[in-house]
């Protein structure tokens, strides 16, 4: 199985780009980085073209930040060097992601003999409380189906087949990555969780999040304190309909 692995990092990220060496000479497999799209430098006519407010239901309530457009298009510049490179899949980490590096091998070897074209599995930072059934499994590992699909992008197990249905599907988008990883009826990717958990997220130690902005008034943040559960709630039943 033709595999590698891409750590997304931004180049003026500089207090994170040891540790994104760290993850890089640490990898138990061929690891590179991969420059992320810096939201911040888009122009608007980039952003105008590729970002459009509400094209799927549920409305995603919020409108996405510079960061979080970058965010996207770094993903789909990973799923894209997966086509280009031939490659039969990739493990996409963020640059805030750390782990033993036998146990993510370990991990990795069971993947290679467990996925099945289209899959995309998700490595969580937290155990899966809610899940459809479980997949194959060994003594050490298993897969799980979350419904819905668990938030998050902090690594990823991205099959060739699903790569390419994720680059059709996204010519647009209208939500942050994670979120619309979620709509599996849109998408047609199957999305796992490997359990145990073999990675954490540090981005508290190494600068905090490279998508903040600035801080919000306070009807705003009301508002979304409001929609987040209502979108959340419309994720669920959805999921459970196309499950």
């Amino acid at each position: 199985m033709r595999t590698a692995i891409f750590v997304i990092t931004l180049e003026r990220s500089i207090e994170r780009r040891a540790h994104a060496e760290w993850i890089v000479s640490n990898g138990p497999i061929a690891s590179e980085l991969l420059v992320a799209v810096d939201g911040t430098a888009l122009g608007n006519d980039v952003v105008a073209e590729i970002y459009h407010r509400h094209i799927y239901t549920p409305r995603y309530p919020h409108s996405l930040s510079r960061g979080e457009i970058g965010c996207f298009l770094s993903h789909r510049r990973a799923w894209k060097a997966i086509i280009d490179r031939q490659l039969d899949a990739a493990l996409i980490l963020e640059d805030d992601v750390t782990f033993d590096p036998q146990l993510l091998k370990n991990a990795l070897y069971y993947l290679e003999n467990h996925t099945s074209p289209g899959d995309y599995i998700q490595f969580q930072v937290r155990d899966v409380a809610v899940f459809r059934e479980d997949a194959i499994h060994d003594e050490h590992h298993w897969l799980v189906q979350p419904c819905p699909v668990m938030l998050r992008t902090t690594a990823q197990f991205v099959t060739h087949d699903a790569a390419r249905r994720l680059l059709d599907a996204t010519q647009h988008f209208d939500r942050p990555v994670d979120t619309f990883l979620q709509m599996t009826w849109v998408t047609g990717v199957t999305v796992k969780v490997i359990q145990p958990c073999v990675v954490r997220e540090i981005s508290n130690q190494i600068g905090g999040s490279t998508l903040s902005r600035k801080r919000r008034p306070w009807y705003e943040r009301l508002r979304r304190e409001i929609m987040r559960p209502i979108y959340r709630a419309q994720i669920r039943h959805q999921s459970r309909k196309a499950s």
